[in-house]
């Protein structure tokens, strides 16, 4: 089994030249030796460096975009853009979380500390007040090491831009939470470092 999944994916590769290119924004990623593209080009959006700053409090994330990253759906094959990123976190002066040294790994997207390839756009409820032009993006979000495996979170950005200034809008949020003791109410700020909340970052890269 293990010899024909490294045929299938040598196959797949030898047809890298021939894939039919799709808007990644507003796709279902469904057809087999696609390549879904950030045709419009929205990741470029929140592409850099990003700061939010609170006395000595402060949260810096880093975003990157990926090209043509493969997927393997069952029995879909395509490839896809995705946005990548690392961050560092500091409180009160002390650094408490820094995953930024994997930007400098080549890793599958998935194993980065912020990953996605989400757009969300003006008929999303994810971006009800938007514009034409608007749009917001769903990115997931790891902590090593953390015992928050019951929840799923999520990132979600929009540009925020004010006075000339380039400005990021984060959404840091948990979609559900369980309590590992069913007795006890799940406390989901104390289950990884960052607290949940919305944060505005300015642009310094």
């Amino acid at each position: 089994m293990k010899h024909l999944y490294l045929i299938f994916i040598f196959i797949c590769w030898g047809c890298y030249g021939q894939l039919v290119v799709r808007d990644l924004y507003g796709s279902d990623r469904e057809e087999s030796g696609a390549y879904y593209k950030d045709t419009y080009n929205d990741f470029d959006k929140i592409v850099g460096t990003w700061k939010y700053t609170n006395g000595t409090t402060s949260l810096t994330i880093v975003l990157q975009k990926k090209l043509r990253q493969p997927v393997y759906d069952y029995s879909l094959f395509y490839e896809m853009d995705y946005i990548v990123g690392g961050y560092k976190y500091v409180e009160n002066g002390v650094e408490k979380i820094n995953t930024l040294a994997q930007l400098q790994q080549n890793m599958e997207p998935e194993k980065y500390a912020i990953e996605g390839f989400t757009i969300a756009g003006p008929q999303s409820v994810y971006c009800v007040d938007c514009g034409s032009n608007d749009r917001v993006f769903l990115l997931g979000y790891l902590e090593p090491n953390s015992s928050a495996f019951i929840m799923e979170t999520e990132m979600l950005f929009q540009r925020a831009d004010s006075g000339g200034v380039q400005k990021l809008k984060l959404d840091f949020r948990t979609l559900y939470s369980a309590p590992e003791d069913v007795t006890q109410p799940a406390t989901p700020d104390e289950r990884y470092t960052i607290p949940f909340g919305e944060y505005i970052l300015t642009k310094v890269n």
